[in-house]
Parts: C-alpha cells; sequence; structure tokens
C-alpha cells in the first residue's frame, strides 16, 4: 500500500465525519425515542435510527483499520530509516503469551495482547521490538475490576552468548514483574535472590535479582549500570532487564499504546516521526552500550 501522508490527512478527516455522523443518529434515536414515550408513539421509528448508527459503526471498523495501516505506513518506515542494518514492520504481529510466560521475568494474567512488530537487525545483533498489554480481568458476577500488569513495549535481543545468571534487573518503580524469589512457589534451582552492587546511585535506581551471583556481577559492568542509570532519566518510565539464556529482554512499562493515531487529534507529520524514531532509538542505544563492553562476550 503506497500511500502519501496527504492521503492519511484525507482519510483522517473522512473518518471524522463519520463518526459524528454515527453519534448524531444516535442523539436523533435518544431524542426520537423520548419524544414517542411522551406522546404515545411508535417506538419504532427511534430503533431505525439506532439500527442505522450500529451499521454505519461496524462499517467503519474497516475504515479505521485502514486508517491505521496507512498511518504506520508512513510514519514507521520514516522513523525507522537509517537506524538499523535491515528492518521489517509487521502492525499486525507480535509476542505470543507463551513466548513471554517463559522468560519468568513478568506476571501473567489472562488478558494478553501484543502487535507492532519491528525486527531487524544492529551490529549484527537481531532484535524484535513489540507493543504489549498484559492484565487481570476479574468478575463475580455483579462487578468486575481489571489491574493492568504492563502496557508498554517489549524488546528482546538475540546474543551469540548464554546467559547463566538468569539475572533481572528493574527499576524501583516497575510493579508486577516475577522476581522468582519466594520460597513457596519456586524450585530452589529456579529460585532468584537478591543482590547489591557497589553503586550506591545505581542501588538507588534498581532492583537486582539472580540465580548465579557470580555471573551477576560478571554481568553487571560498570558501563552497563551507568548506562540503565542514564537510560532511566531518558526514558522516564519503569522498566525492567532480563538476561535469560542468550536473551537480553527490555521491558518498558509506559502505560501507553504506541504507534496508534488519534482520529479526532491533530497528526503532525514531524512530530509522530520524531515520538516513533525516540522509541527505537532505544534499541540502538542499548546494543551499543554493550558492544563497547567487549567483557560480556568473551
Amino acid at each position: 500500500m503506497n500511500v502519501t501522508w496527504a492521503d492519511v490527512q484525507k482519510e483522517q478527516g473522512g473518518l471524522r465525519l463519520t463518526i459524528l455522523g454515527i453519534a448524531g443518529l444516535f442523539v436523533v434515536g435518544i431524542i426520537t425515542m423520548f419524544y414517542q414515550a411522551a406522546h404515545f408513539g411508535n417506538p419504532a421509528i427511534a430503533f431505525i435510527f439506532f439500527v442505522l448508527a450500529v451499521v454505519f459503526l461496524l462499517l467503519s471498523t474497516k475504515r479505521i483499520k485502514r486508517f491505521k495501516q496507512m498511518y504506520k505506513e508512513i510514519v514507521v518506515d520514516k522513523a525507522a530509516d537509517g537506524l538499523f542494518d535491515r528492518y521489517f514492520y509487521e502492525p499486525e504481529v507480535g509476542f505470543t503469551f507463551d513466548e513471554i510466560q517463559k522468560t519468568g521475568i513478568m506476571s501473567m494474567g489472562n488478558r494478553f495482547k501484543s502487535e507492532d512488530t519491528v525486527r531487524g537487525t544492529y551490529k549484527d545483533v537481531p532484535f524484535r521490538r513489540s507493543d504489549i498489554y498484559i492484565a487481570q480481568h476479574t468478575s463475580n458476577g455483579k462487578s468486575s475490576h481489571t489491574t493492568i500488569y504492563i502496557q508498554g513495549t517489549w524488546i528482546c535481543f538475540d546474543y551469540n552468548k548464554s546467559f547463566n545468571a538468569d539475572l533481572q534487573i528493574l527499576s524501583k518503580d516497575f510493579s508486577f514483574s516475577n522476581k522468582k524469589s519466594s520460597r513457596l512457589f519456586t524450585r530452589a534451582a529456579e529460585r532468584r535472590h537478591a543482590i547489591q552492587t557497589e553503586s550506591e546511585e545505581f542501588n538507588q535506581l534498581f532492583t537486582c535479582t539472580c540465580q548465579d551471583e557470580s555471573e551477576a556481577f560478571y554481568l553487571l559492568t560498570p558501563r552497563l549500570m551507568q548506562m540503565l542509570i542514564l537510560l532511566k532519566t531518558e526514558i522516564g518510565k519503569p522498566f525492567m532487564l532480563g538476561f535469560i539464556d542468550n536473551n537480553l529482554h527490555f521491558v518498558i512499562s509506559s502505560h501507553e499504546d504506541h504507534m496508534e493515531p488519534s482520529i479526532f487529534g491533530d497528526c503532525n507529520l514531524a512530530v509522530e516521526v520524531e515520538q516513533v524514531r525516540r522509541e527505537l532509538m532505544i534499541i540502538r542505544n542499548v546494543i551499543d552500550s554493550l558492544a563497547m563492553d567487549r567483557k560480556l562476550f568473551e
């Protein structure tokens, strides 16, 4: 689908009119319903307005999907241009529930969604980045409640090295991680324990748990710790790292659904591209910082 930004703006304008028209049908339906009830008229007239509104709403879902695809094709491609050795954008693809569960670093609920995958390589390191949503929904028949465990970004880096420490690093404000530290619910062979580094500044910002303390400190180099301190300031959101097997998982809890356009908000191309580019730059920053620390890959 080869589109221009003018096409995106035109589609957005058409969608706005369509949604306003649907809202108008609902309003007319409600007014007609009360008027007919007050005058003992035929309620079927109001019902017709509601049916028309629902029909147009269902028809508009395809148009909304098309608008989002047009938006993402332009914004993501422009944002990623020149950042990586190669990349692919798959808006409807994401991590699976099983993939995230197997990492053992995140609490898993009964609501799960992942999409907007950007995958590729940078400095010979394969990466995969997707939006992610995990929540726990409960209902007793009378009321319901949803606790959001994470809404943000999950990035997986595939390094040619096995990390035996199962090291988990999370900022102090990151919630709903799975630390695997409970003696009651975790087998001894899989259990992590908390460790402290020699950096007081790092210890104030982050919590570290691991299985193998010797390898954990091998991974927790001064360069890595300094990078994480700088990233905490730059990102400004809770985040977590997990060194598992030969993968490094980087999870940001932004409480946002990224790469999603607003139908009624102003879509400024330069602003939208810059925002997505900042998010994708995190991938480069992590790879650049670890690539400089050759000790990790000897």
